[in-house]
């Protein structure tokens, strides 16, 4: 026989609230208490000072206490955000959208991937020291000339990307960072890579595994590995900032009245911003190597699909690895709350503003949510509360008619 626990998420954080408060009361109390003490200490004659060496110092004590209320109130909040995103229907829909999102993304990229190697604009094949070389389509190449030779170079390599026209890509032709638009690599990067992949399962499996080609490997690899890193980082990056920017909004909107709090979840919010950034860039960045390294058995352009896909996997991996640091993210970000919270106060008025436009769409979201509960619980009653007020609308619109009517029959009776 079951039976369903009802939990209030409202309830959890006005607990949690509570603890704030006592736990600013008892700090404040306690680094007092550690004054006064060393004032009546400092200020005892010689003779009598031997008598303190037995007395404790509050200091210790009560920032032990401090802590264990601290990661009771980062515990108990969390568990309130779990309930409450456990209850938001509309929540659960999104993220199902972000996911479905996601992997449509990468299906995109890999189509597109697959169709510029297909359509034959690079192609990859083996010298006779079955080594991989690549070779671009000739209209391709004939382009990337005209490019690189014309005034026009700087203007072509920034439409592509402004980053190409940074020092370390000057030399590169514009064929070669036309594959990387695409591919997300230089072609060279993607030949040595797979090359020296090749190599190492190669020594794996017939147990001739050198010092010289376990090196080449970690060298392509960490290279291949770093033009990941800066979309991968980037991408997250931008996003933890702007998640955290709405964030530290909606804490302004609920918390703004009461500062302890608010500084302790403006410093979560960074905490966990920076948490997932690392979490999620590394989970990706490993999987694009891993991926990469995989996808080399069938040649470079296994190489660069699976790079892709394995950091799509990878970000998923970090998006669940991270989840088991926020809590330290969390509270070493606590012990920096008042920088941040001094930071964040030059800014206040906006974060003002965009949290009440936060409040806004949280309650939009809270109504939607209680409507879809409604529907779910008595689909029947809520066709017919709908049909009542479709009815009620008609007989309000037939009611403004025929006033409307009425009065004009009145006004133009002379005629």
């Amino acid at each position: 026989m079951g039976g369903k626990i009802s939990v209030d998420p409202n309830r959890l954080e006005d607990l949690a609230n509570e603890f704030v408060l006592h736990l600013s009361k008892i700090e404040e109390e306690y680094k007092s208490l550690h004054m006064e003490l060393f004032n009546l200490i400092s200020s005892a004659p010689a003779e009598y000072s031997h008598c303190f060496y037995q007395v404790g110092d509050p200091w210790g004590t009560g920032n032990q206490l401090a802590d264990l209320l601290s990661e009771m109130e980062i515990d108990l909040r969390m568990t309130a955000n779990k309930f409450s995103d456990a209850d938001n229907l509309v929540g659960q829909l999104y993220k199902l959208h972000e996911k479905y999102g996601a992997l449509t993304a990468m299906g995109a990229l890999a189509s597109k991937q697959l169709a510029f190697y297909g359509l034959g604009f690079t192609q990859f094949m083996k010298n006779t020291d079955d080594v991989y070389m690549y070779r671009h389509m000739n209209a391709l190449t004939k382009l990337s000339d005209v490019v690189d030779n014309s005034k026009f170079r700087n203007v072509a390599r920034a439409y592509l990307n402004p980053t190409y026209l940074l020092k370390k890509y000057r030399d590169v032709p514009f064929a070669d960072l036309v594959h990387k638009k695409v591919a997300k690599y230089l072609p060279d990067d993607v030949v040595k890579y797979t090359d020296s992949s090749k190599a190492l399962f190669e020594g794996v499996k017939h147990r001739a595994l050198d010092s010289t080609t376990f090196k080449s490997f970690l060298q392509t690899g960490t290279k291949f590995a770093k033009t990941n890193a800066v979309s991968a980082v980037l991408v997250t990056g931008a996003m933890e900032v702007g998640g955290m920017g709405l964030k530290i909004s909606e804490n302004y909107s609920k918390y703004g009245d009461n500062t302890e709090v608010l500084k302790r979840e403006n410093a979560k919010a960074v905490g966990n911003a920076v948490n997932n950034t690392v979490a999620i860039s590394g989970g990706s960045i490993a999987g694009a190597v891993v991926g990469g390294a995989l996808g080399s058995l069938v040649g470079p352009v296994g190489t660069v699909v699976g790079a892709a896909a394995g950091s799509f996997v990878g970000g998923l991996v970090g998006e669940q690895a991270a989840k088991l640091t926020a809590g330290i993210a969390e509270k070493a970000a606590i012990a920096l709350k008042e920088p941040i919270h001094a930071g964040l106060e030059t800014i206040k008025g906006g974060l003002e503003k965009a949290g009440e436009v936060v409040e806004g769409i949280n309650k939009g979201v809270d109504f939607v949510n209680d409507q879809i509960k409604d529907t779910i619980a008595d689909p029947i009653g809520k066709v017919k509360d709908i049909g009542k007020g479709i009815s009620k609308a008609k007989e309000t619109a037939s009611s403004l008619v025929d006033g409307a009517k009425d009065f004009l029959d009145d006004k133009l009776s002379f005629f």
